[in-house]
């Protein structure tokens, strides 16, 4: 959406000095002493936009020629002329700063004509909004949107700046609070209304109201049941953003599942060596047992036959009778009997003595075998079992990293299924409001219903720069900023503007008007591109501040909100700008004496002229 910019002002007249002011295409201050011009200038350029209150002071009398100059939105210069107390404006494509009697390109009408040859159609067709409707009355009647429905939002009188009307409105009334709840559901959201074709009936009127109560109530149902205030755009391209990350967690998810899975099995097979070692052990310690038992009777076999060896020997010797050996009596025994069966038993004990030796040597052996399995199956269970904690200890940390891809990727999931269902909501209630645009463009009177005109998530943004636009001026007590789009009006701290001073109500009216400003031109939406502000801080004094002036610190923070300013923006003020913002604007000083006492020089004595 393009827009305007102010370049100049200037009053001219014959035999006398011109009186003007330029304007800095970004930021401008006028300020200085009262009764110096100051409101007679804004004035002057209200009235050169269509304004219908001629400014007059004693200073201007004599002049012949008003000159506003304006840059279009292809950079081409424009100047208007306007004879004050004239019906006509002349409209010069050409920076003209002098009293002119050129030929101008076009005469058109200061005030709204049936033919469109007035400022308000001629200005508005260089937007691009000529052909543009609100609404006027409830019952749903149109008309074009006027010049002046925008101009009293960039340009802002001292009287309007504390005026208990509504900041939104152009003057009071029923009419003009619908008139202006259109205009601002124009520059909100650049939407207009559609042209008033035949109007229905009363009954009909009736039924479509019914019709459109219904579609309220249930669209406020809908609303309710939406998790966030998101639009759908913004819904799919937050479905498609968690999408990726499903698929990336996915693709994660399975990664560390595969890991978990190899891990898992290494570990079984760990556990099934372990107990094909242990059951070995186990048999393998078994056979040990039973082969010392064995080993223990090889040895008390040889004990006892080098104990029958020795007793044999001694037997053999010593005794008279019946042989110890065969039994043989005394007169049965030849010579010699008692060595020869001494002698054959020692060998039979040598003989049995040397096989159990032999046995129990071959045992031995296989006991050492044995042993050495046990020491071998006990030294690779202990390796096992370090493998085996090792293995566990990997399971653990794969664990640890599966825990939240599984808790991340079951919130991403809810949080997909809470972007769908938000997105079906909002597929039903676009039906909704298609049905009762429909509806109210057929004439039907529209609900009362705040979400009737603008949604809330664009009131919701606007609301968040008004109160942004207050924070930043570190006034107190302005919780809860926002704009009312039925009454028209702002409220902070609990308070609509209309409840509070003269200079709270100020300082309200030039929020709005710059938060306006600010969401429409970031926004390219439908704004003259510049903003004029008379007196905005003249009247307003901070809680329990006894110096009869406005606190510095509100005013600093004031003036230095504009080096950011989107637009244009010309500031008239009695208050002084710190230094920082000296630097940045142009600063026209009217210091009531000297080289520049007001907006119009000193003239020329009689005897200078002659």
């Amino acid at each position: 959406m393009a827009d305007f910019t102010l370049t100049h002002l200037t009053y001219a007249g014959a035999g006398l000095p011109t009186a003007s002011v330029e304007f800095d295409p970004k930021f401008t201050v006028i300020y200085g002493s009262s009764n110096t011009g100051k409101t007679f200038l804004v004035d002057s350029i209200d009235y050169m936009l269509g304004g219908h209150v001629r400014p007059s002071i004693p200073r201007a009398e004599g002049y012949g020629q008003i000159l506003l100059g304006l840059l279009l939105p292809d950079g081409r210069p424009l100047t208007l002329v306007r004879k004050p107390g004239g019906k006509s404006i002349h409209v010069h494509q050409d920076d003209l700063r002098e009293l002119s009697h050129a030929t101008p390109d076009a005469i058109v009408s200061a005030r709204r004509i049936r033919s469109r040859r007035d400022i308000s159609h001629y200005l508005l067709s260089k937007l691009g909004l000529d052909d543009t409707y609100v609404r006027t009355n409830e019952s749903g009647n149109t008309e074009l949107l006027k010049l002046a429905d925008l101009t009293h939002l960039s340009v802002v009188t001292d009287t309007r700046m504390i005026d208990p009307n509504p900041p939104s409105q152009r003057t009071r009334g029923t009419a003009a609070r619908t008139t202006a709840r259109s205009v601002m559901k124009l520059m909100l959201t650049g939407e207009d209304e559609p042209p008033a074709t035949k109007l229905p009936n009363a009954d009909q009127r009736r039924v479509q109201r019914g019709k459109i109560n219904l579609i309220d109530s249930l669209a406020v149902d809908l609303h309710a049941k939406l998790s966030r205030d998101q639009t759908p755009d913004e819904l799919r391209d937050q479905l498609a953003r968690l999408e990726d990350s499903l698929n990336d967690m996915a693709r994660s998810l399975a990664g560390e599942s595969e890991q978990q899975a190899r891990a898992v099995a290494a570990r079984a097979h760990l556990a099934e060596t372990d107990a094909e070692l242990e059951a070995r052990l186990g048999e393998v310690l078994d056979l040990l047992g039973r082969f010392d038992t064995l080993r223990q009777q090889y040895e008390t076999d040889l004990a006892r036959l080098e104990m029958v060896s020795e007793a044999g020997n001694l037997l053999g010797y010593f005794q008279v009778g019946r042989c110890v050996f065969c039994g043989a009596d005394p007169e049965h025994q030849q010579a010699h009997h008692g060595h020869q069966e001494t002698t054959q038993l020692h060998e039979a004990v040598l003989a049995e003595s040397a096989k159990t030796h032999s046995l129990l040597a071959d045992l031995r052996l296989t006991i050492e075998g044995l042993e050495g399995q046990r020491d071998e199956l006990a030294e690779r269970r202990t390796a096992l079992s370090a493998q085996a904690a090792e293995a566990d200890r990997a399971l653990a940390q794969i664990e640890a990293r599966l825990a939240p891809l599984r808790e991340g990727l079951e919130d991403t999931v809810d949080e997909r299924l809470r972007v769908e269902r938000d997105l079906e909501l909002r597929a039903r209630l676009d039906e909704l409001e298609e049905h009762r645009s429909q509806l109210v463009a057929q004439g039907a009177l529209p609900s009362k219903r705040r979400e009737s005109l603008i949604a809330g998530r664009i009131l919701s943004s606007f609301d968040g720069i008004f109160q942004r636009t207050l924070d930043s001026w570190r006034i107190p007590d302005v919780e809860g900023a926002g704009y009312d789009p039925y009454s028209g009006d702002v409220s902070a701290g609990g308070t609509a503007r209309a409840g509070h001073g003269r200079g709270m109500r100020a300082l309200l009216h030039a929020a709005f008007s710059i938060a306006l400003a600010r969401y429409c031109l970031d926004r390219r939406l439908p704004h003259l591109g510049f903003l004029v502000l008379d007196s905005p801080l003249v009247t307003y004094k901070e809680p329990d501040f006894d110096a009869d002036r406005i606190p510095p610190n509100v005013i600093d923070h004031f003036y230095r909100s504009f080096l950011a300013f989107p637009g244009q923006a010309i500031v008239v003020e009695n208050a002084t700008p710190p230094p920082d913002v000296l630097e940045h604007a142009r600063i026209v000083t009217f210091s009531g004496s000297g080289a520049r006492p007001g907006f119009f020089p000193a003239r020329p004595s009689t005897a200078n002229r002659t």
